[in-house]
């Protein structure tokens, strides 16, 4: 019996000795705070790129018949350009635009002339788009910039004797008003078609009917063209 007590003593001792031991041997887990979603970062959000087609449906300020010979007037031209999205509201764009051509031009084998005007510009842009319905929306929009037109006359006529080359070119200040509706193709292609007005009023050209310099190029321009978001 005595020896079995002391067994037991020896044991509770030993087992008193190991507590404070496993108590030392703990330790606390450790929270650690769960790390933030990755978000990657959209470069080119925001952005677009743009292509019109453009058609003037007014009549062109040189259309004349000369010696027989119509004036050949290229009333198609083209936009490029680069845009950025503020808000689903407001966007904005810088676009190179070729606005049209007109040429007359003689050669009867031994007396030529010809005559030349085209015009050119590079306009900024702003425009408020007024919500979208089933994929489509309107807007409305204007513009400045500048118009460059070059005026050329070249005449090699033996038979008058004369043998001439004019040019002329000018840069005046030009702006625009425009409406119009795109449709969403894609998520990031869109098909855009509108009207657009373009004057440079101090522009200057020659009145064929009176053959007077007057001031002011106007176009009347329907434009068809498809924009396309970078992101």
């Amino acid at each position: 019996m005595k020896l079995l007590v002391q067994t037991a003593i020896s044991l509770l001792g030993v087992a008193g000795l190991a507590a404070p031991a496993a108590a030392a041997d703990y330790e606390p887990p450790i929270y650690i705070d769960e790390a933030p979603e990755y978000v990657p970062v959209e470069v080119g959000s925001g952005w677009y790129l743009r292509g019109d087609i453009t058609y003037n449906v007014n009549d062109p300020e040189y259309d004349f018949v000369l010696a027989g010979i119509e004036t050949d007037n290229q009333r198609f031209g083209g936009t490029l350009g680069i845009g950025y999205h503020f808000n689903d509201l407001l966007r904005g764009d810088v676009t190179f635009n070729y606005v049209g051509r007109d040429e007359w031009s003689l050669n009867n084998g031994t007396d030529s002339i010809e005559m030349e005007n085209w015009v050119l510009g590079g306009m900024v842009n702003g425009y408020i788009d007024l919500g979208t319905i089933a994929g489509i929306t309107p807007y409305v929009g204007g513009g400045i910039g500048l118009l460059t037109s070059k005026q050329s006359l070249t005449i090699d006529s033996p038979t008058l004797g004369i043998d001439a080359d004019f040019s002329d070119r000018q840069t005046k200040f030009a702006y625009s008003l425009a409406a119009g509706a795109s449709y969403l193709l894609s998520k990031n292609l869109s098909l855009d078609v509108g009207y657009q007005y373009l004057s440079s009023p101090d522009m200057d050209y020659v009145d064929t009917s009176t053959l007077t310099v007057e001031d002011g190029f106007d176009y009347h321009q329907v434009k068809v063209g498809l924009r396309y978001d970078l992101w």
